[in-house]
């Protein structure tokens, strides 16, 4: 194939580009953080109305910012010695390089990466990146501000869709533009991120305005009827109080957020939309249909998995999840994380997912400040990825969680028989105190 000169000249200038975001990334991580999470909740914003297609290789900005942060994770693994490299997410991207490779030689390039790039690829190397960097008050400060800044964004959203086509209940739809669409105007993954920035306010600073924000969060969880996201909120939330049961002020707040929720649903049913919005939340938390329908499609994927390489190593991507539920052909994701991980890398790649989550809990409680915080954004991980598939956003948690762990031979305090006396100056025989007391 001959390239022309603007080839050649856009290629000069796309590599110049991303050896510009490498070098920031490595420069300012905190920056790198925030451009993915604005980028990669933008993407998901352009999906929800034109998905990706499954059929071409298509370039998304999110795949360019992944490989972008993977090449910077490598650099400062190489620069930063005593940082001791996550062996179990290398481990895991090796796997899914291995099952990208076969499925590219057996299904093509475009099938395996249209397959594996959003919940393998990208969630992988964000996770690798942020776990390389050096834990602390500043990192954990600049996630909670993005996280938090990006829930009221998603927030002003759901209230705009709300205000265009109301309060929809989980299987209704409607028709826009001559296309049937959901009437829900924020995903479950963005539904999550408005979930556990609630969860973050809680968990910090006493604060009127913090806990007042968190409250109207909460609200914005209740009214965007994921059941999913309703459980794993759930879980933080209740994690959160069973963690101050010994504190009277703390126990007050809660009784406080509780009662703030029962007062703005009184307040919805007696504005006249009562019927409406409450028909509507109990058909949501009602209705079992998904589940069911989902249930059954991982009882029908199972059976893909014949021979015993299949169920070590997984199959390679680009098979697909074609199956039949009800007489009806599908050949969507299989809404189980875990059973997506069981598909594509085997029980080998599920073990180590998992023992990446033990580490993340185990490095977390290494944070005294933020161990609370931490432990219950990953709980509400495992919840999440029961129903669905983990989203690239969320990688950056549980990066943040690996990221607390204390490498190996990392300084510890001396202790008292170690460190010099404190009451008697320690100096040597020649120094100036010395000398003047001599």
């Amino acid at each position: 194939m001959l390239l022309d000169p603007t080839t050649l000249l856009l290629g000069c200038a796309a590599l110049i580009v991303c050896a510009a975001l490498v070098a920031s990334f490595v420069r300012w991580p905190v920056w790198a953080i925030g451009l993915y999470i604005a980028v990669q909740l933008w993407q998901t914003r352009q999906n929800m109305h034109q998905p990706v297609p499954g059929a071409g290789l298509v370039l998304l900005p999110t795949d360019v910012l992944a490989v972008c942060l993977l090449v910077a994770a490598l650099i400062m693994l190489t620069r930063n010695r005593g940082r001791r490299a996550p062996a179990l997410l290398l481990a895991l991207l090796g796997l899914t390089a291995y099952a990208l490779i076969r499925g590219a030689g057996l299904f093509g390039l475009q099938a395996a990466g249209n397959e594996a790039r959003i919940h393998f690829i990208q969630l992988f190397c964000v996770t690798l990146f942020v776990a390389v960097l050096s834990p602390g008050r500043n990192l954990a400060r600049a996630f909670t501000l993005i996280w938090v800044l990006a829930a009221c964004a998603l927030s002003c959203l759901a209230v705009v869709g709300w205000l265009n086509v109301g309060i929809g209940s989980n299987s209704d739809r409607i028709m826009i533009d001559g296309a049937l669409t959901g009437t829900r105007p924020v995903s479950a993954a963005e539904a999550m991120i408005i979930g556990q920035a609630a969860t973050i306010l809680l968990c910090g600073r006493r604060s009127v305005r913090g806990r007042a924000l968190a409250w109207l969060l909460l609200v914005v969880v209740i009214l965007a009827q994921h059941r999913t996201v309703w459980l794993a909120t759930g879980v933080m939330i209740t994690g959160w109080l069973l963690s101050r049961h010994r504190q009277t002020g703390s126990r007050a707040a809660a009784l406080g957020v509780l009662g703030s929720l029962s007062m703005l649903y009184l307040g919805a049913v007696s504005w006249g939309t009562a019927d409406e919005v409450t028909s509507s939340l109990a058909a949501s938390s009602e209705d079992d249909r998904t589940l069911v329908w989902r249930m059954e499609g991982w009882h029908a994927l199972l059976p893909q998995l014949a021979e015993v390489p299949d169920w070590l190593l997984g199959l390679p991507f680009g098979s697909g999840y074609d199956r039949v539920i009800n007489g009806a052909f599908v050949a969507v994701s299989p809404h189980n994380y875990y059973l997506e991980v069981l598909m594509r890398l085997g029980l080998l790649g599920v073990a180590l997912l998992l023992l990446v989550y033990a580490t993340a809990w185990r490095a977390a409680g290494a944070d005294s400040e933020h161990k609370l915080m931490l432990r219950l954004l990953i709980c509400s991980q495992l919840v999440y990825m029961i129903t669905y598939s983990l989203s690239p956003e969320q990688a950056v948690i549980l990066g943040l969680s690996v990221a607390c762990e204390r490498p190996r031979g990392a300084c510890r305090p001396p202790s008292l028989e170690e460190s010099p006396c404190l009451t008697k100056p320690h100096s040597s025989p020649a120094s100036p105190a010395r000398t003047a007391r001599i």
